[in-house]
C-alpha cells in the first residue's frame, strides 16, 4: 500500500494543473499579495490555493528557477525580497536588453505588425489615464514591454528580458501609487512607437534611453523618500 502511494506521489502532475498553480502563485507575487520575505508552508499554500501538492511542487520549482522564490526544506517557500541594489541591477540589465530589442525592431523594414500592437498598448495606456485607472495602465504598460522584447526576434533575449520584467514588476506595482501619474512615461512610449514606425534607429534609442534614465531616477527618489529598503 505504501509503495502504491509513493508511486502516485511520484507521478507527474497534469500540465494544466501545474500551469494553473504557477500562474496563480506568480500573480500573487507580482501583485505583492505575497510580498518579499513572505514565507508559507507548502501544505498551507496547497490549502489556500485548493489544490494538491504535486502540481504545486512543480510550479514552485519553476518559480524558483525564475528567481522569485526560494524553496526551504521542511520550512516551505519564501518570496525573495528585492533591495535597492537588486532593483538597480535588474533595471541595468533589463534596459540593455530592451535597448537591443529597440535597435533590432527599428532596423527592420517589416515591423508594421509589431509596431501596430505596441501602438494599441499606448492607446490603452492613454485611455486608462483618462479614466484614472492605474491598474489598467500598468497592465497595458507591462504588455507593451513584453511585446517589445518579443518583437526583437531573438528568443533568448526575450526570455531573459521577460524574467527580469517579472522581477521588476513587483517593485513597479509597489510604487505605482507613490509616484506621480505616469503621463510622461506614456508620452515616451508614444514617441518610441513613432520612431519605430519611421525606422529611425537613432531616435528610438534616444527616446528609450531617456525614458529608462528618468524612470531610474524616479525609483531612486521614491526609495529614499519613503525609506523603502526592500519589496
Amino acid at each position: 500500500m505504501g509503495e502504491a502511494l509513493r508511486k502516485v506521489d511520484d507521478e507527474p502532475a497534469p500540465p494544466r494543473l501545474v500551469e494553473t498553480a504557477y500562474r496563480e502563485i506568480k500573480r500573487r507575487i507580482l501583485r505583492n499579495r505575497y510580498p518579499g520575505g513572505f514565507q508559507i508552508l507548502e501544505d498551507a499554500l496547497a490549502q489556500e490555493l485548493a489544490m494538491s501538492r504535486t502540481p504545486l511542487k512543480e510550479a514552485l520549482v519553476r518559480l524558483e528557477q525564475e528567481g522569485l522564490i526560494e524553496i526551504l526544506p521542511r520550512r516551505g517557500v519564501r518570496v525573495l525580497p528585492l533591495d535597492s541594489d537588486d532593483v538597480a541591477d535588474i533595471f541595468e540589465v533589463l534596459s540593455s536588453l530592451e535597448m537591443l530589442a529597440v535597435r533590432r525592431l527599428a532596423s527592420r523594414t517589416d515591423n508594421a505588425g509589431e509596431v501596430a500592437r505596441l501602438r494599441e498598448r499606448v492607446d490603452q495606456m492613454k485611455a486608462a489615464l483618462e479614466a484614472d485607472d492605474l491598474d489598467a495602465w500598468v497592465t497595458a504598460d507591462e504588455a507593451f514591454h513584453r511585446e517589445l522584447v518579443d518583437a526583437s526576434g531573438n528568443k533568448r533575449l526575450a526570455a531573459a528580458a521577460r524574467t527580469l520584467l517579472d522581477q521588476s514588476q513587483r517593485f513597479r506595482m509597489f510604487t505605482l501609487r507613490l509616484r506621480e501619474k505616469p503621463l510622461r512615461s506614456t508620452r515616451n512610449h508614444e514617441a518610441l512607437v513613432v520612431a519605430l514606425k519611421r525606422g529611425d534607429v537613432a531616435r528610438a534609442e534616444e527616446v528609450h534611453a531617456g525614458h529608462r534614465a528618468s524612470w531610474h531616477d524616479t525609483m531612486r527618489e521614491l526609495m529614499k523618500k519613503f525609506a523603502i529598503h526592500h519589496v
